[in-house]
């Protein structure tokens, strides 16, 4: 599943991934159905619990759609839990310069070459290996760009060696410039900032990320992105229901 994302990123496709915010299995279970390619369970701000995201990885297994899990925390234990359970990437938030991100590869590396611990309960079954170096190379790790820090950090980050792509996190990005948030994805200083990622990605063979929404993508994608989030599971609910019911009042 997650060699055919890197296929892609490698031929020049764009990945268009779902947001999942609320803890249930099958709402995620409906998004995969959708056709979604990946999906994202975020443990920062959505509402998922560490059993619930485990349900969710079982129930999205069976459709052989991959499944990335944004951390609440660049923390190794946390990383390790994630990617024992099955996931196939880690989308870790706030790095703020090399370290981090060596940090975060270390979480994901085995030694010599990190610091995870070996147990590969259901990673082995869920992707079908088990061998150190073959678990090790199979989750995607993407480092969040949110602020002004990584910025000036940027290319540093770039370089460290194992991360597979960046992912910006605009609201936060946004306010760490000095910008307002609902975010203004034209604003010369933000979009310069933007260019600045997707250059500094291309230069280092690296998928560009970003969360964003349908309006926005096609404009992202020609920017350069690859790597693009379009729905949030809890607004696709709130945004049809005011539209049904817009639809009756009418």
């Amino acid at each position: 599943m997650i060699d055919t994302l890197r296929q892609h990123w490698a031929t020049g496709a764009v990945v268009y991934n779902a947001w999942l915010t609320i803890p249930s299995p099958w709402s995620a279970e409906l998004l995969a159905t959708a056709g979604f390619p990946s999906l994202t369970i975020d443990l920062q701000h959505g509402l998922i619990d560490d059993p619930t995201a485990l349900q969710i990885l079982h129930t999205i297994d069976q459709r052989r759609c991959p499944v990335f899990v944004r951390l609440a925390w660049n923390e190794p234990a946390a990383i390790m839990r994630a990617l024992d359970r099955g996931a196939a990437g880690i989308i870790a938030p706030l790095i703020n310069g090399p370290d981090d991100a060596r940090a975060l590869v270390a979480a994901c590396r085995f030694p010599p070459e990190g610091i995870r611990s070996y147990g590969p309960v259901r990673v082995g079954v869920a992707h079908g290996v088990a061998e150190p170096a073959a678990v090790a190379r199979l989750p995607v790790i993407m480092p969040m760009i949110e602020t002004a820090k990584a910025m000036e950090q940027l290319e540093a980050i770039a370089a460290v060696p194992g991360i597979d792509g960046l992912y910006v996190g605009p609201a936060d990005l946004s306010l760490s410039l000095g910008l307002p948030v609902p975010v203004d994805f034209t604003a010369p200083r933000f979009r310069e900032a933007l260019s600045h990622i997707v250059a500094v990605c291309r230069q280092h063979g690296l998928a560009t990320g970003i969360y964003a929404n349908p309006d926005l993508a096609a404009d992202l994608a020609a920017l350069g992105f690859n790597f693009i989030t379009i729905v949030n599971d809890g607004d696709l609910i709130m945004k049809g229901a005011l539209a049904a019911l817009q639809t009756v009042r009418a």
